[in-house]
């Protein structure tokens, strides 16, 4: 694993890149409270062997990268775009494939939108193209403006229902197994060793209510008119059981970018579950190779 630094503002983000140096470049973006670690080596694995360069990296709060008093130092999730752009720069990348899970693909899309002379294509994973239908519903922040369906109700009732006396270990694994649904199989412990890897290398189950106050901060939720501006190729995953961005998102996207695609995977939930690597990866890689 090759591990690198830049410093932006005071703040250090950590990133890994894997490949080979002259092969095209993907950037990862995980979803909210999640950092490098939830990008597994075994779902890296087929985008190496495709021909790409894999930079994954640890968000603001997540990881080795900084953590700070969210309330002392604000930011929001187009300075989280600006720091991806800074790991290009520092890589001396002038463009590069986005893959965004959930937040991370909210954040793609912001970057395709807003520096789409640095984008080669577009991947999103489990997303939306408007953010404020979940924010409204965990963080009672600005109201959807987009009419897509909001979380499950019958999946916020189950997790509010998680017994207080769960360690954060505990907490993390059941709140995985509920966001993954019924149908697609759940390896407790899988998720176990993924949650305890993350912790050993610095995440904070708190960080996801971080990435909420960043995304509360940062201005038009709903992207789908501005998607229309989008001229690469984007592709825009979404599973059948995902109780946080339920199918809707992920075509709505689909429908506002002129040629955009949308890829609905039957079974799979709000999880990066080791089930669908396979396709996920197919997938991802075929739209790096579209004109």
């Amino acid at each position: 694993m090759n591990e690198h630094h830049i410093d932006r503002d005071g703040v250090r983000i950590t990133f890994q890149v894997l490949g080979r140096q002259d092969a095209p470049a993907v950037v990862l973006l995980a979803g909210n409270g999640c950092g490098s670690s939830y990008w597994p080596d075994a779902f890296c694995e087929p985008l190496l062997q495709a021909g790409l360069r894999v930079i994954r990296f640890d968000y603001r709060d997540t990881g080795a990268s900084t953590h700070r008093d969210f309330e002392a130092h604000p930011y929001d999730l187009d300075d989280v775009g600006g720091d991806v752009l800074a790991i290009l720069d520092t890589l001396r990348v002038e463009r590069a494939h986005l893959v965004g899970l959930s937040m991370g693909g909210f954040i793609a899309q912001r970057l395709a939108i807003q520096e789409p002379k640095r984008v080669a294509s577009l991947t999103t994973l489990l997303s939306t193209p408007d953010y404020g239908v979940m924010l409204h519903t965990f963080s009672g922040g600005p109201a959807p403006t987009s009419s897509l369906p909001p979380p499950s109700a019958q999946w916020l009732s189950a997790l509010g229902s998680l017994p207080s006396t769960l360690t954060p270990e505990e907490f993390m694994s059941e709140n995985w197994r509920l966001a993954n649904g019924a149908r697609a199989p759940f390896d407790a412990a899988y998720w176990r060793e993924l949650g305890e890897a993350a912790a050993a290398r610095g995440n904070d189950i708190q960080t996801g209510d971080t990435h909420r106050k960043a995304s509360l901060r940062t201005p038009r939720k709903d992207l789908l008119e501005a998607l229309r501006q989008v001229s690469v190729p984007a592709l825009f995953i979404g599973g059948s059981e995902d109780p946080i961005f339920p199918p809707g998102h992920a075509e709505a996207a689909a429908r506002a970018v002129p040629g955009g695609k949308a890829l609905m995977i039957d079974g799979m939930g709000h999880a990066l579950n080791p089930a669908f690597f396979g396709v996920l990866a197919s997938a991802i890689v075929a739209n790096t190779q579209a004109r």
